[in-house]
């Protein structure tokens, strides 16, 4: 087992790790979920890596046209004998990827770049940024008899960060479009399951398989992923008919971000499964960094914050938890599933079914020269109170038109 790469802080009372840059080794783990989850359309991810960005290759840049080799030991120099003290052990040979990974200049570029201490630094800081994700998604993959390599396409669309939102408005770990989630993952004033990376990973994977179903072909799958299945059949066609993602990438038929994306996610798949292979070390994940929960269920709209209060436990855990509450409660007037740490489930149901909860029928819209203190002293509230109510911080600026809910006690 390698050493592990993260640090955290106790949360007392809560049965959770809240750790930073991401949770602990001693996280409890999260029981696997199915999800009837599937986007109708693949996002397409914009986000800026923490590396340069993409640029095609050329003779000038690209560092060499070879790909994926078995490492040969050099033979010594000045006509010494193999075999020396002054040869380099010999590192494990690699493990071909379940996805067919081809020699290409394109990955060979992303390749070189990763084994660049900056690469590496940047590569490392992603796969512990998506420790608490990682083995869910290696779960799922596997259940859904999918290529384990997918779990490191989120590096490459989102560097495995929940909020990670793309200039075209793509959200979440897997980069969901809005107009593509519907009827799978849900969006609407109060809830965006794109922010859920449990929910939007097992969408991710039906998306992937139903690409793969639709193109035969994984390469292809991807793309369609990143540029949309629709847009793919369309460049297919003007091609007439060309089915072969590096041939269609080699000939200029492809944008420029999805040429580049199917070989930057097999560098990384590449580099991370075979990293003794390259001498490089990764953040290992096991089944220890599972996230467990309980689950309770209301038709209430309750607060996190006030939960969390009544509950005695840190309302950071029960946003991490619930990340798709945009406003930090669950919806009124319908059934909504709360996640709760784990072993807490009764005592959470008991504490939202005997709360006194504020009602939030009341709205109230911006006007010019509105401030929160202004609004919360005309319903007589605290901005606080106000804050609470619209998952907002106090010096937020109020944008003319927004809505506010107006939190009333029952």
């Amino acid at each position: 087992m390698k050493p592990r790469r993260f640090s955290s802080v106790l949360l007392l009372g809560c049965g959770l790790v809240l750790a930073s840059p991401s949770w602990a080794d001693s996280l409890p783990a999260h029981q696997p979920a199915t999800s009837e989850d599937l986007p109708t359309e693949a996002a397409s991810s914009e986000n800026a890596p923490a590396e340069p960005a993409p640029k095609e290759a050329s003779e000038g840049d690209a560092p060499g046209t070879g790909a994926i080799t078995e490492e040969v030991p050099e033979e010594a120099a000045d006509g010494g004998e193999p075999g020396t003290a002054s040869e380099e052990p010999q590192r494990p040979p690699r493990k071909e990827l379940d996805i067919h990974t081809p020699e290409h200049i394109h990955i060979q570029k992303y390749l070189d770049e990763y084994q660049r201490p900056f690469g590496t630094k940047w590569l490392t800081a992603v796969l512990e940024t998506g420790a608490p994700y990682r083995m869910y998604a290696r779960q799922q993959l596997a259940l859904s008899n999918m290529p384990a390599s997918l779990e490191y396409l989120p590096v490459v669309e989102s560097e495995y960060k929940v909020t990670a939102k793309s200039r075209s408005g793509a959200l979440g770990i897997w980069q969901f479009m809005e107009n593509s989630i519907h009827p799978f993952l849900e969006k609407d004033q109060w809830v965006d399951e794109r922010l859920d990376p449990w929910k939007s990973t097992d969408a991710a994977i039906k998306k992937l398989q139903d690409n793969y179903n639709m193109f035969g072909d994984w390469a292809l799958a991807l793309a369609a992923y990143n540029y949309g299945a629709g847009g793919l059949r369309r460049t297919i066609k003007a091609a007439g008919g060309v089915d072969n993602f590096w041939d269609l990438a080699d000939r200029g038929l492809l944008v420029n971000q999805t040429t580049m994306y199917v070989p930057k996610f097999l560098a990384v798949a590449e580099i991370v499964t075979n990293q003794e292979h390259y001498g490089l070390e990764f953040p290992e994940v096991s089944e220890a960094d599972l996230i467990r929960w309980d689950e309770v269920t209301t038709k209430r709209s309750v607060p996190l914050q006030m939960l969390a209060k009544e509950m005695n436990i840190d309302v950071s855990i029960l946003k991490f938890l619930n990340p798709a509450l945009i406003l930090g409660r669950t919806p009124p007037a319908r059934e909504y599933t709360l996640r709760v740490p784990l072993g807490t489930g009764t005592e959470a149901q008991q504490a939202i079914s005997t709360m006194v909860l504020p009602s939030y029928e009341h709205t109230y819209k911006v006007v010019k020269g509105d401030t929160l203190w202004g609004i919360s002293r005309r319903y007589g509230l605290t901005v606080t109170d106000l804050c609470d109510a619209n998952n907002i911080e106090e010096n937020a600026i109020l944008p003319i038109g927004k809505t506010l809910y107006i939190p009333i006690m029952e």
